[in-house]
């Protein structure tokens, strides 16, 4: 503070012809803090509580220190009253972290960046299973609660935690039975990483009894408090203990500080006598005066950093109370509540630090990462670094783990799970558990938590993942695919080639007793069900399912409706026409073969229409094995799609009932045999369908109903059409007026022969 202090009354731009001056205390326990803290707010050794506070000027507008928890906490709500400014450089505590002190300041990390760089340490070796230690004060029991709290929720297990009595005058025994129940837990747990909250202190007589316990070798994890510690790193056979990691304020090299020290040094050693120490101390300070100038200088650039950035953090808030610029200050009278409000408001850089306060009077400061390097060489030496702002990098190399190749050791409860195994809690703590593997159909998730695979995908045991299984359709590059759709465009070629032969030949007897010109719209019927065929092949669609389905179902139907109507009429012409005339003649004028067509056909439109607005047939996925899915569409075997075939079976029960009907009509007009061949074709074709769905023919579904399809329409062409087509092309001489007219002539006199 002195070196501060100095520099910056030699520097003529901060505080131009303002000179800063100091008070130093020595506070080596806790209740000397009061002593001090009365004489910084009194007024010429006065303190009158009765006056108001904000025109009130105490001996000092601001206060660095002290250098513990227990103490700063003491004085910071003494100086609170006042809003009289308290930096702390050393001390961390959360309730100075709080706005309700609104004073207090630090100018080394909060407690709560503590715990956090504590957090990622352990994350960072995979350190799960612990026990934490507090010494017996303020500092240990804040710590450990805090610590405990900050890791509640996360993957660090807390296996042990307990507090280090301090060994007082004449409890000797007492203390040691506390300190060998404490490392006898600690062996019981099996951890091997302990994080100590403690003052150096009451941690120094600690280890000297542990030591003497011969306690194994553990992993201690040290707070700043203690983690530069000549004192306890000198303990003898302390390397018995293990090894130390812990964490220090970041080290800032301040220019000019060791000459200044060293000559502090030199010129206390020829100034002062021992007995003349003695006199100006209120402590014994041979101790002082006999160090050795390696030890005086030490490793002080830690915490003078701080002590240096918190006097110029006051001398920037001087700066700006009093209106500062780089030649002058407005000479006025300050009060401590406006270097508070300052102090909130500074920002600057020193040594390449930026030093600046939040609202809880936090600073953006890190720590380093020091190991007790016990091979020589530097005794603390710097491994990492962890930022204010959470970033932590650690040289994980540069630490000797004393083990066999330098492996990091490990401290967990249960050893990590194999990958595609499930962690089960065993016991309290969640870093207990056993391990369990993922069945096949399942995989591990990132909840570590098996899971089971969609339907369709496929997975084996211990997987983190699953794959998809390989989807079957009807692929263009096959060959039952190529001959299904080669025998798809034969049918519809000769479904053409009927239809011109039909146009050709429309005013031929034959064409005129297949049903004329209504023929082309049964023609036309048997070409959209044949493209629905089409749609068996290829990768399915939503499209393409109410193709197969609805589509090629009212196609059908609108032939088997033809069929059946085409019979009917034919039956009606040469058996009840002359029975019953007047409904012969209404029939014909009121067009009854449209109307029924009509309403034939409109009944599976309306159960396709329904079924396609209600619930379509979709692409849905059926599993063929273990690592294979059939890719189809869903609704097949659905109550529309028996409803539909159940319809075109009636269908086609009355075109074979009506071919019966007219077996003994004339042969250019019984078509029994050629309906009855198609119809009985229809009938395998129906009872096919089910049987497949009935036994689960599994990939071999989709090209057997292609193939039924296709048989069926093949049994309408070649027995409705083709045997006319036949007569057309290789019997004309049966195609003519005069042979028609000479059978319904025959037909006509066989029928009154046997009436007679």
């Amino acid at each position: 503070m002195r070196f501060a202090v100095e520099e910056i009354n030699n520097d003529s731009k901060l505080l131009p012809n303002i000179t800063l001056g100091y008070n130093v205390f020595d506070t080596c326990y806790l209740y000397n803090n009061i002593q001090p803290a009365l004489n910084f707010i009194s007024r010429d050794y006065i303190i009158d509580p009765s006056r108001g506070f904000t025109q009130y000027v105490p001996n000092v507008i601001s206060v660095i220190g002290p250098d513990s928890s227990d103490a700063a906490e003491t004085t910071a709500n003494i100086f609170n009253l006042l809003l009289l400014p308290q930096i702390n450089i050393f001390a961390t505590s959360k309730i100075m972290s709080e706005l309700r002190l609104p004073s207090c300041f630090q100018t080394i990390p909060s407690s709560r960046v503590q715990q956090q760089a504590i957090r990622d340490i352990l994350n960072h070796f995979n350190w799960t299973w612990i026990a934490v230690l507090g010494s017996s004060d303020e500092y240990g029991y804040e710590g450990v609660q805090q610590f405990v709290e900050f890791t509640s929720n996360t993957n660090i297990c807390i296996a042990y935690a307990d507090f280090i009595p301090i060994k007082a005058l004449g409890e000797e025994v007492k203390w040691e039975n506390s300190v060998y129940n404490i490392v006898s837990n600690i062996s019981l747990i099996n951890v091997n990483v302990i994080l100590v909250f403690s003052t150096d202190i009451v941690l120094l007589e600690f280890f000297k009894e542990v030591v003497e316990l011969d306690i194994p070798s553990k992993i201690w994890l040290a707070t700043e408090t203690w983690s530069l510690s000549t004192d306890i790193y000198d303990l003898p056979d302390i390397r018995k203990l293990g090894l130390v990691l812990g964490i220090a304020l970041q080290y800032v090299k301040i220019p000019g500080f060791d000459k200044f020290l060293m000559n502090v040094y030199y010129q206390n050693r020829s100034s002062f006598g021992k007995s003349r120490a003695e006199e100006n101390c209120n402590q014994k300070c041979d101790g002082c005066l006999n160090t050795s100038l390696s030890n005086f200088l030490g490793d002080s650039d830690r915490v003078s950093f701080s002590i240096y950035a918190a006097v110029y953090a006051v001398a920037h808030a001087l700066h700006k109370v009093l209106g500062c610029n780089e030649t002058y200050c407005k000479m006025k009278e300050v009060f401590p509540w406006q270097v508070t409000k300052a102090l909130g408001q500074v920002n600057f850089s020193l040594l390449n630090n930026v030093i600046n306060f939040n609202i809880y009077g936090d600073s953006p400061t890190g720590y380093d990462i020091i190991f007790w390097n016990r091979l020589g060489g530097t005794t603390f030496e710097t491994v990492g670094t962890y930022s204010g702002s959470g970033d932590l990098n650690i040289q994980s190399d540069k630490i000797n783990w004393q083990t066999e190749n330098n492996v990091i050791p490990s401290s967990v409860c249960s050893p990590d799970c194999l990958p595609g195994q499930e962690k089960q809690q065993k016991g309290q703590y969640k870093c207990c558990f056993i391990c369990v593997s993922c069945v096949a159909g399942t995989y591990l998730n990132k909840n570590g938590t098996c899971e089971s695979c969609g339907a369709d995908q496929w997975s084996t045991e211990r997987s983190t993942f699953c794959y998809n299984k390989a989807r079957y359709f009807l692929k263009w590059n096959e060959v039952m695919t190529i001959s299904l759709f080669v025998a798809t465009i034969v049918g519809m070629l000769l479904t053409v080639v009927v239809i011109v032969t039909f146009i050709v030949h429309l005013s031929s007897p034959v064409v005129k007793a297949a049903g004329g010109r209504m023929c082309f719209l049964m023609l036309i019927s048997l070409m959209v069900a044949f493209l629905s065929v089409l749609a068996y092949l290829g990768e399915p669609s939503n499209i393409r399912c109410i193709m197969r389905y609805p589509i090629y179902s009212i196609a059908l139907t609108i032939c088997f409706s033809y069929i059946s109507i085409r019979s009917f009429q034919i039956v009606c012409i040469f058996k009840m026409a002359s029975k019953l005339p007047a409904t012969y003649d209404y029939w014909v004028k009121q067009n009854g073969q449209y109307i029924c067509l009509a309403i034939l056909s409109g009944v599976q439109v309306l159960i396709s229409c329904l079924w396609i607005f209600i619930n379509p047939p979709i692409v849905s996925t059926k599993p063929l094995s273990s690592d294979t899915v059939l890719l189809d569409c869903s609704q097949f075997g659905s109550v529309y799609n028996i409803l539909q075939y159940s319809y075109n079976a009636l269908l086609s029960l009355i075109c074979f009932t009506f071919a019966y009907m007219g077996k003994e009509l004339p042969k250019n007009y019984s078509e029994a045999k050629c309906i009855t061949f198609a119809m009985l074709i229809f009938f395998v074709v129906c009872i096919s369908f089910f049987t497949a769905q009935l036994i689960d023919v599994g990939e071999y579904g989709i090209p057997i109903n292609a193939g039924l399809a296709l048989v069926s329409l093949m049994g309408i062409n070649g027995g409705y059409f083709f045997p006319k087509c036949y007569i057309i092309f290789w019997k004309p001489q049966f195609n003519t007026t005069k042979h028609f007219q000479t059978t319904i002539q025959s037909y006509t006199k066989r029928g009154s022969g046997s009436t007679k």
